[in-house]
């Protein structure tokens, strides 16, 4: 009973998900809400974006910012960008074209940055034909909103389009037909303010304020958020926070624990093998942070998905043709009767590409730390945090690793006929397939 009770324990480990890593949304969302007053035009142009493309596509345009923290990154992004956007934003009355100006932008951080750019448009004609077309981030995948509304008595006519942009559920590129996509990136319409050419006139604007900005949001948590705390606390406790971000980071769904759990509890070996595994992982872990970093930083991908679902594959390979050896050597009988010396160097082979297959997966909060830590120029510091956080990841593997031992070890004490270890075995090397093939399914 109690060697049933042990099995089922390691089943239920087993069942934990393998792969949890959040993956970084390449895509950048838009809202356009166009305001029609007689003689002037107002545009909220909203656009969310995840930090890590935020700060590739800041590093393109200005370079790194040493000494700068997250806060500044955003603001910075804002103050580059909102030209940009309201040049990309093309606006034309009667086919001439319309200059829009900046007159500022708010910001909140929530899951990702969100910014809503002002740009105005004065002097326009009473009446005429206006077109908008929206030409800024063509070959992102994003969704967007377009609305336009009349103010003032002007009356617009031509495309239905909806008054408010909040009306407009979020609907993805795919879901829509040709016609729906335009509507979301330009309008085509007749608008007449009711007035007299002559007395048409363009109300006054407030002047720029001169106190500070309304307070914004601060930065989201999560690792990169300790770069923000550098000026006001010890490289030590940062790096004991890192430590404890990597340990609940860890513990969480996936991250190697169903992994590290059915090598050791279902092969025999050395007592430390488990821990091997577990280091090993963490390390290989570690070096996809740095490598995948490293290859965004050069050539400016955010192909994020596409980057992960292939180191997923190529790791769902791995760890499946693994598992399915080992299922074909236990159902044949092989290494319950082989030499101890074969069957530990076949087994530290399989570990090796256990090790190496189950870090390759990167966390992409850490990818995210590293490349905003260039971009701020302190690449020295987001190493040392990177340290910390795989030191805690490592804890949590070798904490796994040693009680799957323990209950390997203790059905091996009580297993007088071997077939509980036999069985374990079996299970074990089922696990691995089923991890394996649930990474190249994913």
């Amino acid at each position: 009973m109690r060697r049933a009770s042990c099995l089922g324990l390691l089943i239920a480990l087993l069942a934990i998900p393998v792969s949890a890593h959040d993956i970084p949304n390449a895509r950048v969302d838009r809202s356009i809400q166009v305001l029609l007053h007689p003689g002037h035009l107002e545009v909220d142009y909203e656009v969310s974006l995840a930090e890590l493309t935020l700060a590739q596509d800041l590093r393109a345009l200005i370079g790194p910012l040493p000494g700068a923290d997250r806060e500044v990154l955003f603001d910075c992004y804002g103050r580059e960008t909102g030209p940009l956007n309201a040049k990309g934003l093309l606006v034309s009355v009667d086919g001439a074209p319309i200059s829009l100006k900046v007159r500022g932008f708010d910001l909140a951080v929530e899951e990702h940055p969100r910014y809503t750019f002002h740009f105005e448009a004065a002097a326009l004609p009473p009446r005429g034909r206006l077109k908008i077309q929206d030409t800024n981030y063509a070959s992102s995948e994003g969704m967007s909103r377009l609305a336009l509304r009349g103010a003032g008595g002007v009356l617009i006519r031509g495309d239905a389009l909806p008054t408010d942009v909040e009306q407009i559920p979020w609907r993805p590129v795919w879901q829509l037909s040709d016609e729906e996509e335009r509507r979301t990136k330009g309008l085509d319409v007749e608008y007449d303010s009711g007035i007299a050419e002559a007395h048409v006139s363009v109300p006054p604007r407030p002047a720029p304020r001169s106190a500070p900005p309304p307070p914004r949001d601060p930065p989201s948590g999560g690792l990169p958020s300790l770069l923000d705390r550098a000026a006001g606390a010890s490289v030590l406790g940062l790096w004991l926070l890192a430590l404890g971000l990597g340990v609940v980071h860890a513990v969480q769904p996936g991250h190697g624990k169903a992994l590290v759990a059915a090598a050791v509890a279902g092969r025999r070996g050395q007592r430390f093998d488990g821990v091997l595994l577990a280091l090993l992982t963490t390390l290989t872990h570690t070096s996809s942070v740095l490598v995948v970093a490293a290859a965004l930083w050069a050539t400016r991908s955010t192909r994020y998905a596409e980057l992960n679902a292939g180191l997923a594959h190529v790791a769902g390979f791995t760890i499946a043709a693994i598992g399915l050896w080992r299922l074909g050597r236990h159902l044949a009988g092989y290494g319950e009767h082989e030499a101890e010396a074969e069957v530990a160097d076949v087994s530290r082979r399989g570990l090796l590409g256990l090790g190496l297959a189950g870090g390759l997966v990167p966390c992409w909060d850490a990818v995210i730390l590293i490349i905003v830590a260039e971009a701020l120029g302190r690449l020295e510091l987001g190493l040392v945090l990177l340290s910390a956080f795989a030191l805690g990841m490592a804890a949590v593997l070798v904490a796994v690793a040693w009680l799957a031992g323990q209950l390997r070890g203790f059905v091996t004490t009580a297993d007088r006929d071997g077939t509980w270890q036999r069985r374990l075995g079996i299970a074990g090397a089922l696990a691995l397939a089923c991890i394996g093939l649930s990474l190249l399914v994913a």
